[in-house]
């Protein structure tokens, strides 16, 4: 039986808590909780009482002989967690994002490198879902030739300003490293770098709509590729938004959405073009459709998708499978995340990878315009 730890008790955090706690990953069990808030304590003392509490990590770790952890604290405090755990021996899960900037999780990577033995891993759970895995599929296998265009539309990430209003470390620079980039779509800009890969370059712009918050819950940008573009829009002030993937190719056509996914198959455009001989051009189109699956849709409600993620960090360390994203992979949502917002800051195309330093100066000038509000 494997003994795991939960550091950072928050909304997630309890999540994983009690799945742990209630057997819902078979062959481990809830060893430890974590937490410096009083309150998340109180609720891990009723709702998890066989797990031994802590309000310091490095004494848990000092105490407690565990084989694995996951962080779900605030997101700058990832890298420091991460690095002492998996310096000290401990196989290692983080929330996302692996940290608010590149540079950071970039030193998590590091400090996995220097020790091969431990596992690491970010928790991109939406790389579980079985249409993403299918688009994977197929574009790394080129069944559908060439990517043309690429649009993705997430914008049912609806959140009110009573969300905001619960304060702590929500919506802001100082406590998350940004807006709806950082705490929602980063999610899906993970799938999308994960099917596609990282542009050379991003041009965006990013808005405050109709909420009191100092970061972005509106973008709009434009990825550049070398052979193609993809834009990409993002908000979480829409009722009843938008969750469309389009990936457009020589050979045909991925259409994803919350629950099913279009392939559409049809002859090279290239080759169409080549033999019209008069008139537009037009070859047959086949159509077929992969499911997310109503089951797992029940089980995603009832569990948490997270939990496919820590099922995949288990079978990593009992050597039975492999962690959905490993923690080298955590700075590339986030080549983009900040490229688009050292972009919209400074109103031009900004090339990838990063410049870390840049963007460091960048966000400490965001965090200091901050506390000049709180000033006031």
């Amino acid at each position: 039986m494997l003994k795991f730890a939960v550091i950072g008790v928050g909304r997630m955090g309890k999540r994983h808590a009690f799945n742990l706690a209630y057997g819902l990953l078979q062959g481990v069990k809830l060893q430890a909780v974590c937490d410096i808030d009083k309150a998340a304590l109180n609720w891990c003392e009723k709702h998890v009482s066989r797990a031994h509490a802590y309000s310091d990590y490095k004494e848990m770790v000092a105490k407690e002989k565990l084989d694995g952890a996951i962080i779900a604290t605030p997101h700058y405090s990832h890298a420091e967690i991460a690095c002492y755990l998996i310096s000290h021996g401990v196989n290692t899960l983080v929330e996302k994002p692996a940290s608010p900037t590149v540079k950071d999780a970039r030193l998590i990577a590091e400090t996995a490198k220097a020790h091969k033995e431990i596992k690491a891993g970010v928790s991109y759970n939406q790389r579980s879902n079985r249409m993403y895995k299918k688009a994977k599929r197929m574009l790394s296998g080129g069944e559908l030739g060439e990517i043309q265009r690429v649009n993705f539309i997430i914008t049912d990430w609806y959140r009110s300003q009573a969300y905001y209003n619960q304060g702590g470390w929500r919506a802001s620079y100082s406590g998350e490293g940004g807006g709806c980039l950082m705490n929602q779509c980063i999610h899906q800009l993970d799938v999308l770098q994960w099917l596609i890969g990282i542009p050379d370059a991003v041009t965006a712009v990013t808005h405050t709509r109709d909420r009191n918050i100092t970061v972005e819950n509106d973008v709009c940008a434009i990825l550049h590729y070398k052979d193609f573009d993809c834009s990409f829009t993002a908000s979480t002030h829409e009722i009843k938004g938008v969750n469309r993937l389009e990936i457009a190719c020589d050979k045909g056509r991925l259409v994803i959405g919350p629950r099913r996914m279009k392939i559409y198959r049809h002859k090279s455009q290239k080759e169409v073009n080549k033999v019209t001989k008069f008139g537009y051009g037009a070859t047959p189109s086949r159509a077929s459709v992969c499911g997310y699956g109503f089951f797992r849709f029940i089980a995603d409600i009832v569990k948490g998708q997270q939990l496919r993620s820590l099922r995949a960090f288990r079978n990593e360390i009992n050597g039975k499978g492999s962690m959905l994203a490993r923690i080298d992979e955590g700075e590339r949502a986030l080549q983009i995340i900040n490229g688009i917002y050292l972009s919209a800051y400074k109103n031009e195309r900004v090339s990838l990878p990063l410049d870390i330093e840049e963007y460091d100066r960048f966000l400490n000038g965001r965090i200091e315009w901050e506390k000049s509000l709180d000033n006031n």
